[in-house]
């Protein structure tokens, strides 16, 4: 091949190398990689917020809690009625935090609502609301009572009639009705209180749910009782 050949077949080479460059860049740019979710559910997220949590910068006022208002030890958590995770911590972990800590004035539980899983963890978290509002001393009752009642996440388990059936079992038939009617007269209150819930935990690293704040730990996953019960003993100064 004569050097006039070799110019003639380098110079459309280059340009197509040049144009295939340019294409996968305008790929890449059009459908960047998305981000993977941790593949253990259970497992702690690394989050660049996590050095900077402190429980002492969660809003407490106003929020639903659980236990003894004057405990030394807060725990924050973030939740969603339709997660099944949430679910493992209520049955293997909470009852025995409750037990050991709750129980005895040394820690209170604050609910903070992070709805993510469609229009039913909207409303289940209307209805909370609804249901702190009317009967707070049996707001855990009913709130473990849905998590018993949890069925698969978007099969529309949590229709209006499911949580009033519920409501009315754990509440009474008259303050059931209060809360049917607060959770259509407050419906924007409440949406706006439970947008603050989940964007405050977005901003201090809760990246889904079960999260948890104990003292200057975020735990976020279905943690074993005892990785929670080491938070509050950190916590607590033990």
């Amino acid at each position: 091949m004569n050097t006039e050949q070799k110019n003639n077949f380098t110079v459309p080479s280059a340009i197509l190398l040049g144009a295939i460059i340019i294409a996968l860049a305008i790929i890449w740019a059009l459908h960047p990689s998305s981000p993977v979710a941790p593949t253990n559910p259970s497992q702690n997220v690394a989050n660049p917020s996590a050095s900077a949590v402190d429980i002492s910068k969660v809003k407490i006022v106003g929020e639903p809690f659980l236990g003894n208002a004057n405990a030394p030890v807060t725990i924050a958590y973030w939740f969603d009625y339709q997660c099944p995770y949430c679910k493992q911590d209520e049955e293997n972990a909470l009852p025995q935090v409750i037990k050991d800590y709750v129980d005895t004035g040394k820690v209170k539980i604050v609910f903070k609502d992070f709805p993510f899983l469609g229009p039913d963890s909207d409303t289940l978290a209307i209805a909370a609301r609804a249901v702190w509002a009317v009967a707070p001393d049996k707001f855990y009752d009913w709130h473990k009572a849905i998590f018993d009642a949890q069925g698969q996440e978007g099969s529309g388990w949590a229709s209006q009639s499911e949580i009033m059936s519920v409501t009315t079992a754990v509440l009474g038939a008259a303050d059931a009705a209060q809360v049917s009617s607060l959770m259509t007269s407050q419906a924007t209150t409440y949406e706006t209180e439970i947008t603050a819930d989940k964007t405050e935990g977005s901003s201090l690293g809760v990246n889904g749910t079960p999260a948890m704040i104990i003292g200057k730990q975020l735990l976020v996953g279905a943690e074993p009782v005892s990785s929670i019960e080491s938070a509050i003993q950190t916590a607590l100064g033990s």
